[in-house]
């Protein structure tokens, strides 16, 4: 080796081997100066990136640290680390280094990096922290600071005027436009959300927490094309985040691209085989798709990986066909009693329920289910008396003068087929069966009708303002709405010329529905009050559904909707169509006949065979109407009589029981 008395022409002669390309000489002779020179912190430097360069991870290391001993706020050594250890995928250990580097470089850039691998391992509340603390200690990011302070403090409006603050000083500052973007997001802005965050990706498109921000946002706008594509971009940049791919998964899922989704959880698998919230959603994709043996499957590694799992169990029994072995039951008897969060307990005292009923002990069946709804229903806020006030107050609205005088739409599609009614009523059985024709597609529960209710409501801008002020829309408004629907549903379609919407709470908004699509075909189901109501007593719902958690609530819920529906069938007199649960069931033929008479399709023999199609079904009902029709579920209820004493007591003599 050369020129070793003077570490600098030494150094120099490293430098020309590495402009010549040859490594290793590189290598040897700065190992040599080192010897010499232990301290000479620009050779380290060197020798550090020629050992990159060489893939000698390690030792590199070993020298970054060997530097960082001589300069311990060496921010060009701990960035080095940083990159060494992010290529050997330890992004636990990268996190540490990179706070390290903050403290020594604190760079809004740097913090954004850090706080991209925390949401990458799953880790967004420590990111959050991450941000304060790094805010709080560098006051040139003082009105940062400030926002996310009145932000968590629920004083939005200050939050605002922080972030604008620094905007008007700073108009390309995203980290500020990213915070001012989330405070529209929550307060429902959605339109405002999206132009803001829109706005910083184009001066920071690696930002993947932008991304994330903006596909929250058209997801929450009913915009899921461009929530697929932003997560798209998301993958591009990081197509190994485990997390990513779960988020993928469920966009594509409201998408009703179930195959797709099933990809994008079994790759989130892949990446993180202990994920038991990949497990489920990849249990609840097979079960739409009728794969069942999958779907148990992916339900018990759910439970491998969190043995605690309340969703998991109640998952099973939610596929209304599962049998529970008593190892099973003892385990979730067992756990019941264990330190678990109340939500898990709920769902634990549901699929326990499931488990005895399946044995035949209705007793200790009806004391489970009986628990679970307690417990669900003193955490949830409902009152049957504002429910009954809603009710009157749409009945007293929808007379048949003020029907009159509500402007015509001109929007005339006979597209929809509404199929409603209460949940456990039968619905997802004529979803089945008339979505089995050639000239009608299925979709799913889409809200679409319940958001226009809301859209209403911010036109009148008053909480009040629906259903009044639908008398003060023009007919091109009301049109506008009927049309709007059609193009708002047409993801879900197919090519067919029908398609069916099955929210079964569009029962609430019939004036609604025959106000914008007037040829729209409505189906209200019926099923015995005792069944309907005891059955969804046994349901725990992912979502809404609050009146079904006490056996008072449901009598009386259902109550109100038999004397909302005698409304309707009044002012839309033979333009509701009710089918009854009992006569589909022991008149199947001539019912389905009838059926598709009221929808003015053809008979098709497929429609008997409705349990033989191959179509997604999300409901609780998915696995049962992919059986033929059985007589078991009429009247099941007597099973449980005694203790559903009080229900029976609250319906009349007048409604079928």
């Amino acid at each position: 080796m050369k020129d070793l008395d003077s570490p600098k022409k030494a150094y120099n002669q490293a430098k020309s081997y590495i402009n010549d390309n040859n490594l290793s000489d590189a290598r040897a002779q700065l190992l040599e100066i080192l010897k010499v020179y232990p301290n000479e912190l620009n050779s380290i430097y060197l020798l550090v990136d020629v050992l990159i360069k060489l893939n000698e991870p390690t030792e590199a290391i070993q020298f970054i640290h060997q530097g960082l001993k001589i300069n311990p706020k060496s921010s060009e050594l701990l960035e080095k680390e940083i990159q060494i250890l992010l290529f050997q995928n330890k992004k636990h250990q990268a996190c540490e280094k990179f706070k390290e580097l903050l403290l020594i470089r604190p760079e809004i850039a740097l913090l954004r990096q850090l706080t991209n691998i925390l949401v990458e391992l799953d880790k967004e509340e420590e990111a959050d922290n991450v941000i304060q603390d790094f805010l709080e200690k560098n006051k040139t990011y003082s009105n940062l600071y400030k926002g996310i302070r009145h932000a968590k403090a629920g004083r939005l409006k200050l939050a605002e005027e922080a972030y604008k603050t620094i905007l008007k000083d700073e108009p390309n500052n995203v980290d500020a436009m990213r915070l001012l973007g989330i405070l529209a997001t929550k307060g429902g802005k959605y339109k405002i959300a999206e132009q803001i965050l829109a706005k910083a990706i184009k001066i920071a498109p690696s930002y993947s927490l932008l991304w994330r921000n903006i596909s929250l946002v058209y997801r929450l706008s009913g915009q899921l094309e461009k929530a697929q594509k932003s997560m798209d971009n998301i993958l591009a940049l990081d197509p190994k985040n485990a997390s990513v791919w779960a988020d993928y998964g469920t966009i594509l899922i409201m998408l009703a691209k179930y195959k797709e989704a099933i990809v994008a959880y079994s790759r989130c698998v892949s990446l993180k085989p202990d994920s038991p919230r990949a497990y489920l959603s990849l249990g609840h994709a097979y079960n739409t798709l009728g794969n069942k043996d999958k779907s148990i499957e992916s339900y018990l590694n759910s439970i491998k990986y969190n043995s605690n799992s309340g969703e998991a169990y109640w998952s099973l029994a939610n596929l209304k066909t599962y049998s529970f072995s008593q190892e099973q039951i003892d385990q979730m008897e067992k756990t019941l009693i264990g330190d678990i969060e109340e939500i898990e307990k709920i769902q634990l005292l549901f699929a326990l329920g499931k488990a005895y009923e399946g044995l035949k002990d209705y007793k200790t069946s009806f004391t489970k289910y009986k628990e679970g709804n307690w417990l669900k229903r003193k955490s949830i806020k409902y009152s049957s008396q504002e429910n009954t006030d809603a009710i009157n107050k749409t009945i007293n609205f929808f007379s048949k003068e003020a029907v009159s005088k509500i402007k015509k739409s001109k929007c005339l599609k006979n597209d929809p087929i509404f199929i409603l009614g209460l949940p456990r009523s039968g619905s997802t059985l004529i979803d089945q069966i008339v979505s089995s024709h050639s000239m009608v597609d299925g979709t799913q529960e889409l809200p679409n009708i319940m958001n226009l209710s809301k859209e209403i409501q911010t036109l009148g801008k008053s909480k009040d303002a629906y259903p009044n002020f639908l008398k003060k829309l023009s007919e091109i408004q009301i049109t506008d709405l009927g049309n709007k629907y059609i193009d708002q549903t047409k993801w879900g379609r197919g090519n067919a010329p029908l398609f069916i919407d099955k929210m079964p709470n569009n029962f609430l908004h019939i004036g609604l529905i025959k106000s914008i699509l007037p040829n729209a075909k409505i189906i209200d189901t019926r099923r015995g009050a005792m069944d309907t109501s005891f059955s969804c007593f046994k349901q725990f719902f992912a979502k809404g559904q609050l009146f079904t958690y006490d056996l008072e609530d449901l009598g009386l819920f259902y109550n109100d909707y038999i004397k909302l529906m005698n409304h309707w069938h009044s002012i839309y007199p033979n333009e509701i169509y009710t089918i009854k649960y009992s006569n589909m069931i022991t008149n199947t033929e001539e019912e389905i006949t009838k059926l598709l008479d009221y929808c003015e399709l053809p008979f098709e023999s497929q429609c008997l065979e409705f349990y033989k199609s191959k179509r997604p079904v999300k409901t609780p009902s998915a696995e049962q109407v992919r059986q033929p029709i059985y007589k078991s579920g009429l009247d099941y209820w007597k099973n449980f009589e005694e203790d559903l004493i009080p229900l029976e007591k609250l319906f009349s003599s007048a409604i079928e029981k």
